[in-house]
This record gives C-alpha cells, structure tokens and sequence, in this order.
C-alpha cells in the first residue's frame, strides 16, 4: 500500500504543478508588447494557431493524465477488495481519490466546454472579419463605379447644354408663327 500511496502522492503534486504552469511564449517570433512593435495580419493568425494548439494539447494531456489516473484508482480498488483486508486507512484512501477524480473530471470538462467554446468564438469572430472585408470591398467598388458613373455623367451634360445653347432649335424664334 506505501507505493500506492507514494504514486498517488506524486500524480497529485505531478497534476497540481502541470495545472499551475503558465503557456510557453511563442517561440518564433518576439512578442508585440514586449517590444512595442505592431505584428502583421499574418504573425497574428501564426501566434494565435500555435497559442490553439498548445492550449488542445494541455486538453489531451489532462484527458491522459486522468485516464491514468482512473487507472490507478480501478487498481488500488481491486487489490483493496482482492486483499480482503478492512484497512479503514486504505478505503478512505480509495474514497480519496474517487473524490479528487470526481472533482478533476469536473475541472476537465469544463475545460473542454471553454476549449470548443474558445474555437466557436474565434471561428465567428474569423466570420465577422471576413464579412466586414467583404462589405468594405463592395462599398470601395461602388464608390468608384459612382465616382466614375459620376464624373461621366457631369461631363455628358456639360457639353450637351453647351450644344443646346449654341443650337438654333434651343434659341427662342423671334418671328411669331
């Protein structure tokens, strides 16, 4: 039962000190507020999909580490039972553990609700760009179908009033029909 303990002892702190560690900075590129430099469209989309992926990848590893973890537990379980043995120690042990574990797949799935959340709002957010780029290129391109409709059309009455005034139709008769 020592080494069950001791394994516990060390998943516990193992899990605490993964949990607790910061996301590694990108390491490709320096960071915008580090340097004051603004990034271009494309940095950002980079640092972002590495920032997702790192993010997915501390969501698999937990999922692992649990599994190992319900493992461990379904194995200090069954020599609890095989042994026979009325250990209050060991079954409040097991107990325990059923309750942090309860308690991490909480955690867990909550994690993974904000990581599909997280990626809904990005993909929405990615949507919403792509549509205003849209609307400001359509809004660009009638602008300057107006602008050169515009300029075709106060050339064109221009010089036909010109004309008119020039025309002897346009000028009133002097003579009475």
């Amino acid at each position: 039962m020592k080494s069950g303990k001791i394994t516990a002892a060390i998943l516990l702190f193992a899990t605490a000190a993964w949990a607790q560690t910061a996301l590694p900075a990108p390491s490709g590129m320096p960071s915008a507020r580090k340097t004051g430099i603004a990034t271009t469209e494309a940095e950002s989309k980079a640092a972002q999909a590495r920032a997702e992926n790192v993010l997915n990848q501390r969501v698999k590893e937990m999922g692992t580490t649990l599994s190992s973890m319900h493992a461990l537990l379904k194995q200090m379980s069954t020599k609890n039972s095989a042994s026979g043995s009325k250990d209050p120690i060991a079954k409040d042990n097991i107990q325990m553990w059923e309750l942090m574990l309860k308690q991490l797949d909480k955690q867990f799935e909550q994690l993974q609700v904000a990581a599909r959340s997280r990626e809904e709002m990005e993909a929405r957010r990615n949507a919403m760009y792509k549509q205003a780029e849209q609307k400001a290129a359509l809004a660009a391109r009638n602008a300057m179908s107006q602008q050169s409709s515009g300029q075709s059309t106060e050339a064109a009455p221009t010089s036909s009033s010109e004309g008119a005034a020039t025309s002897p139709a346009a000028q009133p008769s002097s003579s009475p029909n």
